[in-house]
This record gives structure tokens, C-alpha cells and sequence, in this order.
């Protein structure tokens, strides 16, 4: 189990959020720009990429396809009626919780929890237990886009 913390970087045009440890040292970034094609989104660790976001440009739900090293998949995303609907494609993932308030679960189909997200609006980050080391990345992925789209309503990448 690893407890992780998520905020909005804006410390440069390309800064999009900060992963950080539990004991508040940077453990990864995510980065990218806007370009004809759409946006991409890089998580790195010590200046590599090791994972991409990719914003798919759907015009009615918000599209990402997210890839790690280890698998790809596809997270739509879907406001309305002051809800979030969260679905995934190619991983058998499914929420539990209230996405939009930023209090859910990751789980398997199994039902096993990967991941317990809580924000913590008081302190300023969104607050990931990742509860299966071999799908973190995929976790933290899914949690920028997710709270890039709960807290903006805006796609995932706009400069805040």
C-alpha cells in the first residue's frame, strides 16, 4: 500500500499537476500541451516519462486513453445531472462512490479496492491509497482525469 497526494501544478505553462509522498517529496509530474491533434499528458518521474494521458477529443464526454507500461485503456468520462459518471474500457475497473466530491473507490472485478481516493479541499489535494503496486500508475492516471474534470468541468488539460 502506498498513500499518495495529488495537486494542481501551476508553477509553468506545461505543469499540470504533482504527485507527492507521504512525506511530501515530488514523486511524479504530469505534464503537457495543447497541439492540433489534442492534448497529451506525460507522468514522470526524475524528468522520464513513464506513462501518457491522451485527451481523445470526443465533443459530447470527456475521452482519455491512458498507458502505462504495462496496459492501455480507455476512461470516459460524463457530467450531468450533478453527477459524474466514470466508465472504463479494456480494464476491468469499475467506481464506486461519489466522483464528482472526489470520495470513491477503484476497484477490480473482482471487487477488490485499488485505490481509495478522498479530496481533501481544506488542505488543497486529492488524497489516493493505492492498494495494488502493479496498477499504481494506471490509478494516479485516472485520478488526474477525473479530477481535472470533477473540479474544472472543463477538459483535462486547460491551463487553470
Amino acid at each position: 500500500m502506498v498513500k499518495l497526494y495529488l495537486k494542481r501544478d501551476t508553477s509553468s505553462d506545461s505543469a499540470r499537476f504533482e504527485v507527492l509522498d507521504e512525506r511530501g517529496d515530488r514523486y511524479l509530474t504530469a505534464t503537457g500541451r495543447r497541439n492540433p491533434a489534442g492534448e497529451t499528458v506525460r507522468l514522470c518521474r526524475d524528468g522520464r516519462a513513464i506513462a501518457r494521458i491522451r485527451d481523445l477529443n470526443l465533443s459530447v464526454l470527456n475521452a482519455y486513453g491512458i498507458t502505462t507500461p504495462s496496459e492501455s485503456a480507455r476512461l470516459i468520462l460524463a457530467i450531468g445531472g450533478g453527477t459524474l459518471s466514470a466508465r472504463f474500457r479494456g480494464i476491468s475497473f469499475y467506481i464506486r462512490g461519489d466522483v464528482l466530491s472526489g470520495a470513491f473507490d477503484i476497484l477490480d472485478a473482482d471487487n477488490t479496492v485499488v485505490c481509495a481516493v478522498s479530496k481533501k479541499l481544506s488542505k488543497g489535494y486529492t488524497e489516493l491509497t493505492v492498494y495494488n503496486s502493479q496498477r499504481e500508475l494506471f490509478c494516479i492516471a485516472s485520478v488526474i482525469c477525473i479530477e481535472s474534470v470533477a473540479s474544472a468541468a472543463t477538459p483535462m488539460l486547460q491551463t487553470v
